[in-house]
């Protein structure tokens, strides 16, 4: 990585901003370019310094965090790392609408001040890692070892899946995918701070319109309900499908831990568990889904692409814990088939690397959908991508050879999503408006974006402009 990780502090207090500055400078590989005491100065300097990673105050004078966040993401997709407190009783909980609006991770103030010198050290170390995931990582793919075992010809009883940072986004998108009927009860792991637990729980229900509800000693897992295992204690599933709950022992880093909740499958149910690894850092969870793998059952992970940190689906995928990475929605198509004793067809990597590869930029799903159906079936290889924040770090990963991008997007004007492009050095990638606007509109946008080609959604030839401006599927 060139160069020091630069970083934004937003907060109010010149006592907090200080003491941040003075704990992230503890690493010679992070540099504060910037402070801001209000909403509006953090947008100025967000569009002025273009920092690679903003941590962020909620409440402050004048325009608060949350709303900064909403015109950050709008205008200059960034990682935003929340550093608050537990959202006060009876008001507006700004944890929970920090999720909400993209916030990458929720960090308590209680774990920068007043804490001891290795506390402090291990969080900034934490930040530094959170910047770092989001930038460059060039090295291949791990290839995967095959199953220890045959997999099970038995149905699956439980869907266990673990989580981190990105995990509150990927996992709403994850359950709202899912068919509202998908028969299996569900666990779920997902490292969060005892401050924002209840916030996540009420996000995750309200986002996915599903019953979710924190697990309790000897509670019976059942279908229709996300059992969220709590803080500060390890959730095991007993074979009966009911719950066991167990304190953190002392010194553990990570609670829950994944791993808890995979070990125990393992064990409980052998092959009859159905396992997901999504985004998140560190490790956690490799070591379970090798055990669940072992056992015969079913596993698979968040592919690199459309995790916002792809570290403990890599580490899955290093230990061969599984060889199935998969983007959320294909996640959930897998699991759906799975649990309903189908044997899904999983597309594959294809061995040869001379496929043209399409990389499709809407945050419309059906939209999404409908493009990546049509161009595989003309024999494209296909990414697709709802958060314009990720479109440089997916092109680091998977580089393509056409971006099909809706300038029109809800979250952020397109003209930014393409000058973040140039700005992380994919200017020379071909770019194509494929857009809901029409006529002089869609003519008179892409000319200020300065692009190759533009397309109405709903005119016919896409294929065909693809093919002029590319060439066919296969070189």
């Amino acid at each position: 990585m060139a160069g020091a990780i630069r970083i934004l502090i937003v907060d109010d207090s010149a006592l907090t901003r200080e003491t941040l500055r003075r704990t992230l400078e503890l690493d010679p590989r992070m540099k504060v370019v910037g402070e801001a005491k209000t909403g509006e100065e953090s947008i100025e300097l967000v569009r002025s310094l273009s920092p690679d990673l903003v941590t962020m105050d909620l409440q402050m004078p004048g325009m608060g965090g949350l709303k900064a966040i909403e015109v950050i993401m709008r205008e200059r997709p960034t990682p935003i790392v929340v550093i608050s407190e537990r959202s006060s009783a009876g008001v507006t909980d700004y944890n929970y609408e920090a999720i909400s609006r993209g916030a990458l991770e929720l960090v308590p103030k209680s774990s920068v001040f007043g804490q001891g010198p290795d506390d402090v050290r291990r969080f900034a170390e934490r930040i530094r890692r959170l910047a770092e995931e989001g930038l460059a990582d060039e090295r291949p793919a791990p290839a995967s070892a095959p199953p220890p075992i045959p997999v099970t010809t038995e149905a699956p009883q439980l869907l266990g899946v673990g989580a981190s940072t990105g995990g509150p986004r990927a996992l709403s998108k994850f359950f709202t995918e899912l068919p509202t009927d998908f028969p299996l009860p569900i666990v779920v792991v997902q490292h969060m701070a005892e401050d924002f637990f209840e916030s996540f729980v009420r996000f995750l229900a309200d986002s996915t319109r599903r019953r979710v509800v924190a697990g309790v000693p000897d509670m019976p897992l059942v279908p229709g309900s996300i059992c969220v295992a709590p803080p500060r204690q390890e959730l095991f599933v007993r074979e009966n499908l009911t719950v066991k709950l167990l304190n953190t022992p002392p010194g553990q880093l990570i609670s829950p831990s994944v791993d808890s909740l995979f070990f125990s499958m393992a064990t409980a149910l052998k092959g009859r568990g159905l396992g997901v690894l999504l985004t998140g850092m560190g490790d956690d969870g490799a070591q379970g889904l090798l055990r669940m793998r072992r056992m015969g059952a079913r596993t698979a992970v968040q592919d690199r692409a459309s995790c916002a940190v792809w570290g403990m689906p890599r580490a899955a995928l290093e230990v061969g814990a599984t060889d199935l990475a998969l983007s959320v929605e294909k996640l959930a198509a897998w699991c759906a088939e799975t649990a309903r004793g189908v044997t899904p067809a999983v597309p594959r990597p294809a061995a040869s690397s001379k496929r043209r590869r399409i990389l499709v930029v809407d945050d419309d799903h059906a939209s999404l959908e409908f493009t990546r159906t049509t161009l595989e079936g003309a024999g494209y290889e296909v990414h697709t991508l709802d958060n314009p924040m990720m479109v440089a770090a997916t092109l680091r990963r998977t580089p393509a050879d056409l971006v099909l991008l809706e300038s029109e997007l809800v979250t952020v004007a397109g003209i930014f999503v393409i000058e973040a492009m140039r700005k992380n050095g994919f200017g020379h990638v071909p770019l194509v408006l494929h857009s809901k606007l029409e006529g002089d509109k869609l003519k008179q946008r892409a000319t200020e974006c300065g692009v190759l080609g533009f397309l109405h959604k709903g005119d016919p030839g896409t294929v065909e402009l693809v093919k002029g401006l590319i060439g066919a599927p296969t070189r």
